[in-house]
């Protein structure tokens, strides 16, 4: 037996990123405490985010899709997953890094793909 052919005994355990989000850390006059539920700063986000979810919970959005737009590292990702944590639900997310420099025809090609994805 070569020692290619060996597979290992450890198991290998994945951990996602952003594990540490537990929910938006508002008050419940919608205020974003400085440190709370996995997040430090980004108060006015956080207070915009919370505006979201009132609204799906309200029923004045329809709540199955959002797009968040930035820079990279602004905490995109991480709103999202506060937000699916605030509403009990699992989230899906879409990355779509340089999609929109691309000529039009194909990112509406991916968005149309995505959209189809997250509309299911």
């Amino acid at each position: 037996m070569r020692i290619e052919e060996v597979s290992s005994t450890t198991k290998t355990q994945r951990v996602a990123t952003h594990t540490h989000i537990k929910g938006l850390g508002l008050q419940d006059n919608g205020t974003a405490l400085p440190m709370s539920a996995g997040f430090v700063g980004q108060e006015q986000a956080r207070e915009a985010c919370g505006v979201v979810v009132d609204m799906i919970r309200q029923k004045k959005m329809a709540g199955r899709a959002l797009l968040l737009t930035g820079a990279p590292g602004t905490g995109k990702t991480a709103l999202a997953l506060g937000i699916a944590q605030e509403l009990g639900t699992k989230a899906s997310s879409c990355v779509c890094r340089a999609v929109l420099s691309a000529p039009a025809s194909r990112w509406q090609q991916a968005l149309g793909t995505n959209w189809e994805f997250i509309m299911r």
